[in-house]
């Protein structure tokens, strides 16, 4: 590969945050981006999964930090943007990950349900690119990628989760209009949406339902799950300077469900 090239995908120096770290889809994008050579604070309300996260990554040779937050609390999300910023020197990356879902008819979740999906999933990753962009605005560059779902582009026949749908819906949203507010200050803000992983959120179709998951599955056009490699190529390529003309639109990760 051309030195040049290289170079696009290099993160050598940058400090990564990435929330939701210390399980699922989160480990993953964090394993890519330390791959790449940036140094990291991983966040979770799990600190003891959250060092175990962190100790594996450390075989890469690069800076792991955990602090242990709920990205819910305004208080907890300024702890965890410090930890990088005043800790590492800097912010160049933040991953908008930590996510929830509930399953139940819509005419039956509760009021409870369906806040602490939107708190987790839309109201929590506002807080955290707020705070992220206050220091990255000040020096003019930064890429914050919300996590959010091929679910953010249709709606779901097979699973009943009302306010996951609406939640990942409203995440592009936010991207996009973060975007514009930001993008002439030299912040690029995108979002990835995968499709189906082996993740523990995603148990319910592909192994409390076997029957269910082999209808998801014959529903891709690739007929299989996605990999980790996928979301590690994907991840690096939104945070490095690849993806610089890229702003305010999702990166779709979901082996050919949406072109159906």
């Amino acid at each position: 590969m051309h030195p040049s090239l290289e170079r696009l995908f290099d993160l050598s120096g940058t400090v990564a945050v990435v929330t939701g770290a210390s399980r699922g889809l989160g480990v993953d994008f964090a394993r890519g981006l330390t791959k790449a050579g940036a140094d990291l604070v991983l966040t979770a309300r799990s600190g003891a999964d959250l060092e175990a996260v962190a100790a594996d990554l450390r075989q890469y040779g690069h800076d792991v930090r955990t602090v242990v937050a709920d990205v819910t609390k305004d208080a907890d999300v300024a702890r965890m943007i410090a930890a990088a910023v005043e800790g590492l020197g800097r912010l160049d990356i933040l991953v908008n990950n930590a996510g929830i879902a509930a399953l139940a008819p819509a005419e039956d979740m509760t009021e409870e349900q369906w806040s602490s999906v939107m708190d987790t999933n839309v109201r929590a990753c506002f807080l955290c690119a707020q705070h992220a962009a206050r220091h990255m605005l000040t020096r003019g560059s930064g890429k914050i990628i919300n996590v959010a779902s091929m679910y953010g582009k249709v709606a779901s026949s097979e699973g009943k989760q009302v306010s996951y749908i609406a939640s990942k819906w409203a995440l592009h949203g936010l991207t996009a209009q973060l975007a514009v507010e930001w993008a002439p200050a030299g912040l690029h803000v995108t979002a990835i949406s995968p499709g189906f992983f082996p993740t523990a959120q995603g148990a319910w179709a592909f192994e409390q339902d076997p029957e269910l998951g082999k209808r998801l599955i014959a529903r891709v056009p690739m007929g299989r799950l996605g990999r980790p490699e996928d979301l590690e190529g994907a991840i690096v390529f939104l945070a490095s300077a690849a993806s610089d003309f890229m702003n305010g639109s999702a990166l779709i990760l979901d082996g050919g469900y949406l072109s159906w």
